[in-house]
């Protein structure tokens, strides 16, 4: 072999051995960065906890299953709950059920689907307190459809013979309110009309 085959051989080995040294350095710091992130967390700084997985996903070319349970859980405590639902079914498709995690995590995601909905329902809440308490709805037009009838002036309810239908009480047979009406109805205030 030649001298000049002999150093293209040395070049590539050197090379390589500096880009698997620092693909390890990258690695070490990856997992230095989750170790500093599990220790946050279980002090309760799960803020910090927060940005050292963060920093942690992005020096690392595969997933370890674990990162998803802690990230999961310190997403649970941060009231991301969602997210929380999202890294902990993230874990359960890695480990399945044989995982070291897989009793903490079925708990984690019961809690955090318990929460996401009473999260869910208090912004329902506290949409509807907004409409009908704290103000007027500004409609977008003069007239409303009516939420009772759907803008059909109709309400179809089943009967013993069939489908039996009545006349809208708020809206009559034009399914529609004015914009005073239909904030009326919100606020429950909104007397039924008088239906021949």
């Amino acid at each position: 072999m030649s001298l000049s085959k002999h150093l293209v051989v040395l070049f590539i080995l050197t090379l390589s051995w500096q880009v698997s040294s620092a693909q390890g350095i990258i690695k070490r710091d990856a997992l230095t960065s989750m170790d500093r992130g599990v220790e946050a967390m279980e002090n309760g700084y799960y803020e910090a906890a927060d940005q050292f997985f963060r920093d942690a996903l992005s020096k690392m070319t595969k997933l370890p299953s674990n990162l998803a349970y802690y990230f999961g859980r310190n997403s649970y405590h941060l009231g991301k709950y969602k997210q929380a639902i999202n890294w902990l079914n993230k874990y359960m498709e890695l480990k399945g059920t044989t995982g070291q995690y897989y009793d903490e995590v079925s708990n984690y995601i019961e809690l955090a689907n318990e929460a996401f909905r009473k999260q869910r329902e208090d912004e329902i809440d506290r949409t509807q307190k907004q409409l009908t308490t704290q103000g007027y709805f500004d409609c977008p037009s003069d007239y409303m459809h009516c939420p009772l009838c759907n803008g059909t002036g109709v309400l179809i309810t089943p009967g013993k013979f069939g489908a039996v239908y009545q006349t809208c009480p708020y809206s009559g047979l034009s399914g529609k309110l004015t914009c005073d009406e239909y904030n009326q109805y919100l606020r429950g205030e909104l007397e039924k009309k008088k239906v021949d």
